[in-house]
Parts: structure tokens; sequence; C-alpha cells
């Protein structure tokens, strides 16, 4: 599996138990819920975002196990995109026992509550408020890291992305290089081949000029010859 697939994939999976780890959490706190329908309902929507969330993952998984060419690779991610979509109805069925069970308990409490005064309602409204906003910001800094997750993903990709192009500019110069070796080296045998042939003429011409200083110093002893004859016929 490439590096940057396999980057994506331990997103995708970080993402899933994130999302797995929140359902159950706030299926927990639904079965713990002591507050009204509305901030039920509340509870209820971010349940299901996540939900959906974790069956977008899951989906994606599946998506990248379909295009895996390795066969092993493929199986692999099958089988974990199996397991994660069983998670996943698991965390549905529990969703919604856990919801009709806390609005019956809602509907027994807002009749238990009629005889309640209204300064315990002021203090458990207190509470609830309280509870809100440490889940508001539970959940803000949930949606933070889930973002931080995404923007490192990118970076890594384009960094891998980056060195690629890069190992792709070096096999390329370090093929111009083996090319400029090569025509060097043809050029050097060329030149050895030059330099044997001017040596070769140089040694011919050498020869020459003995040969023709050989024929001077004969023509010349055979003019002192016949001249020599002369000298003497003519005594």
């Amino acid at each position: 599996m490439p590096q940057d697939d396999q980057v994506y994939v331990s997103v995708i999976k970080q993402d899933i138990v994130k999302y797995d780890v929140t359902v159950k959490s706030l299926v927990q706190e639904i079965r713990e819920h002591d507050g009204s329908q509305a901030e039920l309902d509340e509870i209820a929507s971010l349940v299901r975002s996540r939900i959906s969330q974790l069956r977008e993952k899951i989906e994606e998984l599946k998506h990248l196990a379909q295009e895996q060419d390795n066969e092993g690779d493929h199986i692999a991610l099958a089988e974990e995109a199996a397991k994660s979509d069983k998670m996943l109805q698991d965390n549905h069925r529990a969703f919604r026992n856990a919801l009709l069970a806390t609005q019956l308990s809602i509907n027994q409490r807002s009749k238990d509550e009629l005889f309640t005064t209204a300064e315990q309602r002021g203090d458990e409204t207190n509470i609830r408020q309280r509870d809100r906003m440490s889940r508001e910001i539970l959940l803000k800094k949930s949606s933070q890291l889930t973002d931080d997750l995404l923007t490192v993903t990118r970076l890594i990709r384009s960094n891998t992305e980056k060195s690629s192009k890069t190992v792709d500019r070096l096999v390329e110069g370090s093929q111009c290089i083996d090319a400029t070796q090569e025509e060097l080296k043809t050029m050097g045998s060329v030149i050895g081949q030059a330099r044997k042939i001017l040596n070769k003429y140089g040694r011919r011409e050498n020869t020459d000029k003995l040969l023709i200083f050989l024929g001077l110093v004969f023509f010349l002893a055979s003019c002192l010859v016949v001249l020599r004859n002369r000298l003497s016929f003519d005594i």
C-alpha cells in the first residue's frame, strides 16, 4: 500500500475510534440524563450527527478497500470495515434503547416534579445548565481535534507529493549524468585513436626523412665515384 494511502487509512481509523468513543459517551450520558426533554433531544441530535459521521468514515474505509490492488490489503481493510460496521449497528441499537428508556424516565420524572417546589426546580435547572455548558465545551474540543487531524493529514500528503517529485528529478538528473559519462567515455576512446594515428604518422615522417637522407648520401657517393673515375681516366 502506498505511504499516502497508509497515512489516510490511519487517519480514518483514528476518526472511527474517536466517533465511536464519542457516541458511546453520549449514549451513556443519555442513560444518566436527568434533565428535560429538550436537552435530551439536543443530546440525541448530537448522537445522530456523530453516528452519521462514523458511517461516512466506514464508507470511506470500504471504498479504500475496493481500490486496493493488493489482495492482502483489500481483505484486511474489508475486514476492518466489517468490524466497524457491526460496531456502528451496536451503537445505533444502544442509542435507541437508551433514548427510549430515558424518555420514559423523563415522563415519570415530569409527573413527580409537579409536587416539587420552585426552589428545587431552580437548583436543578442550574445544575443542568452547568452540565450542558461542560458538554458543549467537550464537543467543541472534539470538533477542533478532528479539524487538526485533517489538517495534519493534508500536510503529510502534500509533503509526500513534494518528496515524490524531488525523487523523480533526482532520477532524471542521475540519468543525464550517466548519459554524459557514456559520451565522455566515447570521446576519450576517439581521442585515444586519434593519438595513435598521429603517433603513427609521426613515426612514418621520421622514416621518410631517414630514407631521403640515405638517398642523398648515396647520390653524393655516386657522384664522387664518377668524378674519381673520370679523374683517373684523364691521368
